[in-house]
């Protein structure tokens, strides 16, 4: 039996983020605006990435797909939907923006664009 690792870790302002080598994502610290209530994956789906911003988080599950949780007052859980047989690749959760990386090389963000 092999214990589960730790992968990844992702610290925010006031909470952390961490990927467990079983696809299972844990936070801790403050949950002002919910960042720590991480979404429960569906059967067969893990998480593959996960990235702590100023007060919410962005998990990549390994359909391609990202959830994002937490504060929203600038639209930075709003992620964007994809095209057919496009996915995400990678996410970065900032301050008040989040910026996602796609299969098709492309780059996307959301939330806070006051310094463009």
């Amino acid at each position: 039996d092999k214990a589960v690792t730790y992968v990844q870790v992702s610290a925010g302002c006031n909470h952390t983020v961490l990927l467990r080598s079983d696809g299972s994502a844990v936070a801790c610290g403050a949950n002002f605006d919910g960042q720590r209530n991480l979404p429960p994956l569906e059967e067969g789906m893990t998480y593959v990435q996960v990235s702590a911003g100023g007060n919410h988080t962005v998990l990549l599950r390994n359909d391609g797909s990202a959830i994002a949780c937490g504060a929203n007052f600038a639209g930075q859980c709003n992620l964007p939907a994809l095209e057919d047989g496009v996915t995400y690749t990678q996410v970065s959760a900032g301050v008040y923006h989040t910026v996602l990386l796609r299969s098709d090389g492309s780059a996307i963000a959301c939330g806070d664009d006051l310094f463009g």
